[in-house]
């Protein structure tokens, strides 16, 4: 799996076969491997994402905000848009 790119997929398949309890179906095996291995891809992704960014401040974050220092800022409309996740693709 390495060899073809799957190394999430070689990771959950290495957890899996040493777990004692062995009552997942192949089905199940699968559907594990093929999230670790989307969730793999993804955090690659962003990761790549950021670093082309070359974002000046990469921990900052909506909560650390002072919203004490006079700037033209809505509080409000500001914090709206904490839940949504710019960084990844729709």
């Amino acid at each position: 799996m390495h060899a073809l790119g799957l190394s999430g997929m070689a990771a959950a398949y290495c957890e899996l076969a040493n777990q004692p309890e062995g009552d997942l179906n192949r089905d199940e095996w699968l559907g594990l491997m093929l999230g670790r291995e989307m969730a793999v891809r993804g955090d690659k992704r962003l990761t790549n994402r950021l670093a082309i960014a070359k974002l000046r401040f990469p921990d900052a974050c909506i909560e650390n905000i002072d919203f004490a220092a006079h700037r033209a800022l809505d509080r409000r409309q500001l914090l709206s848009l904490g839940p949504r996740r710019m960084a990844q693709s729709p």
